[in-house]
């Protein structure tokens, strides 16, 4: 059970956009950055990748769920370090491991669902939340501020990445789709259902391209 109803999350959320505004922007720039990058085939890519998304996750622990979350759940400092360690394993993973590999269009159904997933993150979540339920724009999730589109945003870059997604990085991830989903229950918030859809068929086919060798289910 949640310790707050709809209302009150959306409250949170209009509190925590006036209070970082403008920085929504700096957010956006990294974002782009690394969608940028991770169709680029960069050889560096996977290393500003996991720098650029390790920050972001960073940043959604500490001022989100530490700061603004903190007052309204009992375990706001728990998801903050959840949010925190995922940042830096991207960072360890991607960077210091270089465990990313090469990142760029890996084609087939794979590079389809990809692209679904980071055009929703950036633009559907937030547009489909103001236009199909009234939502003010200041109580909306934006993609690099906000859990549940930087959660689709990484699963989507981490499918871009070849041979192979490291799923070590995919876990956390994962775990908060579920979340999502729970909270889209607890909340009477519908259409938190389809990030929360997305992310999981994401992990999914990560765990398919890991543990087979030929999928050409995926790749056709």
């Amino acid at each position: 059970m949640l310790p707050f109803d709809g209302p009150t999350w959306l409250a949170i959320l209009e509190q925590y956009n006036q209070a970082i505004w403008p920085l929504h922007g700096v957010a956006a720039l990294c974002v782009l950055a690394a969608i940028a990058l991770a169709f680029s085939g960069a050889r560096f890519a996977g290393h500003a990748i996991g720098v650029l998304l390790g920050v972001l996750w960073i940043w959604i622990g500490l001022i989100f769920f530490g700061g603004s979350v903190a007052p309204f759940h009992f375990a706001a400092e728990e998801l903050a370090g959840v949010f925190v360690a995922q940042g830096l394993m991207m960072v360890l993973a991607l960077t210091v491991m270089g465990r990313g590999g090469i990142f760029g269009w890996p084609g087939g159904r794979t590079g389809v669902l990809a692209v679904v997933l980071v055009v929703y993150a950036v633009a559907a979540h937030p547009l489909l939340g103001h236009l199909l339920t009234d939502t003010p724009w200041s109580q909306l999730s934006y993609v690099g501020v906000a859990p549940a589109p930087t959660m689709l945003l990484t699963l989507a870059l981490l499918l871009l990445a070849l041979p192979r997604p490291p799923l070590i990085v995919a876990i956390i991830p994962f775990l908060w789709a579920l979340v999502t989903g729970y909270m889209a229950a607890g909340l009477g918030l519908a259409l938190e259902y389809i990030p929360a859809t997305l992310g999981v068929a994401a992990f999914a086919v990560m765990v398919v391209r890991r543990f087979q060798r030929s999928e050409p289910w995926l790749d056709g």
